[in-house]
């Protein structure tokens, strides 16, 4: 399949599925107060940047001339693909359990892991973006958004 193809092929399902997801969130009730956001801003404002995106995607492929064809079998890729998809679904099983914090901490750690080249590995690189980057949404979500995170194991904070 060409690249070209491709890109539009999958924009086209990311436009069709954000496009369901936003129809899912008129089912998400309406804020209580005229001035707070309520609980449908922020998937509809993400649903609505990603149709976006994927329309520019497709504008750009049908402007660009690209002739290159895509290779259809790459083992590590469906490895990588595979095990972010079971990283995911055990971090949305360990959440509540193990917490916010502890559970975002190794997810991150384990799916930088997964997707950096062992090449350019370097743990001490990957840990440091990965307490700043849970520490930096940790204050996102619970101090910006005045979300309740479970706290899990991490009972101090």
């Amino acid at each position: 399949m060409k690249e070209k193809t491709r890109d539009i092929i999958s924009s086209l399902a990311l436009i069709a599925l954000s496009l369901f997801g936003l129809y899912l969130t008129f089912d998400i009730p309406e804020p209580f107060r005229d001035y707070d956001l309520g609980a449908a801003f922020l998937p509809r404002m993400v649903l609505g940047l990603i149709g976006g995106l994927a329309a520019l995607k497709i504008a750009v492929a049908w402007m660009e001339n690209r002739t290159t064809v895509v290779e259809v079998f790459d083992a590590g890729q469906i490895w990588k693909g595979g095990s972010t998809i079971v990283l995911v679904g055990l971090y949305c099983l360990c959440y509540k359990p193990v917490g916010f914090l502890l559970d975002t901490l190794i997810y991150l750690f384990i799916q930088i892991l997964i997707l950096v080249p062992k090449e350019k590995r370097r743990v001490w690189k990957i840990l440091v973006i990965d307490v700043i980057a849970t520490a930096v949404i940790y204050l996102i979500f619970s101090r910006g958004f005045s979300v309740r995170l479970p706290q899990g194991l991490i009972t101090f904070l």
